[in-house]
């Protein structure tokens, strides 16, 4: 080492202990605890009810989406309206084999 260099006051290797990692936690915080008020704001104020009554519009499911995950989850195989139709209009059909 130079004779006259201090080497405390030499640039930190870490962010740990420095000032800038005490700004990086007050912004996290920041941020943590406006999210944190806003949803409760959002979620228990009478304010927001025509709002959440607006966004309800896109939670919901269709009844054709609720059975489509329904035969999803009962193992059968995804099948359309066309689909179906193809298979009852063979199965009607006279030169079938086994009718």
């Amino acid at each position: 080492m130079a004779i006259g260099v201090d080497s405390s006051k030499w640039k930190p290797r870490r962010l740990k202990g420095t000032p800038a990692a005490k700004v990086c936690n007050i912004i996290g915080f920041s941020v943590l605890t406006f999210g944190i008020i806003w949803g409760a704001l959002y979620q228990f104020s009478s304010v927001t009810e025509k709002l959440r009554k607006k966004l309800d519009i896109f939670y919901e499911e269709s009844v054709t989406e609720v059975e489509r995950k329904q035969m999803i989850a009962s193992g059968l195989r995804n099948r359309t309206g066309d689909m179906i139709r193809k298979l009852m209009e063979e199965a009607e059909r006279p030169d079938r084999p086994d009718k």
